[in-house]
């Protein structure tokens, strides 16, 4: 399996996890893990970071709301749906 299918299987649990989380959990780099996230936002998948106090960001797959789906279609309309 591949680094960004691993990453998008984590993910879909419904827990956050730490780009050195994952990179512990596949034996790989977080700047690797950060860069598979990258890939798979630009595939289309909703996935947030969240920053805690400690400063140290969490990823989460998640549904984009009516307000995320519209800034999308303002911004390069129809298009982005096809």
């Amino acid at each position: 399996m591949s680094l960004q299918n691993s990453v998008l299987k984590t993910l879909s649990h419904g827990r956050q996890f730490t780009a050195g989380q994952m990179a512990g959990l596949f034996g790989t780099t977080e700047t690797s893990v950060s860069a598979r996230i990258s890939e798979l936002r630009a595939q289309g998948y909703s996935i947030y970071s969240n920053t805690a106090k400690n400063g140290k960001t969490a990823y989460r797959l998640g549904t984009p709301s009516r307000r995320m789906i519209a800034a999308a279609y303002a911004a390069a309309g129809s298009s982005v749906f096809n």
